[in-house]
């Protein structure tokens, strides 16, 4: 098996999941499926901007 080729990613629902790549996973909830972000491991890889190091981006301004 190539070491290139990624493993097929479910949620619970058994819908494919696209990690990083929010504007066309099926559970981003306009793909006719219920969005179900809040609930994925792959959450932050869709919002890459967000950097848990710089407490500046969770800061309150």
């Amino acid at each position: 098996m190539n070491k290139n080729i990624q493993n097929k990613e479910m949620d619970i629902t058994n819908v494919e999941l696209t990690p990083g790549e929010p504007t066309v996973c099926l559970e981003n909830g306009e793909q006719g499926f219920e969005c179900c972000c809040d609930e994925c491991n792959y959450y932050l890889l869709c919002f890459p901007e967000f950097d848990p190091k710089n407490r500046k981006s969770c800061a309150n301004k």
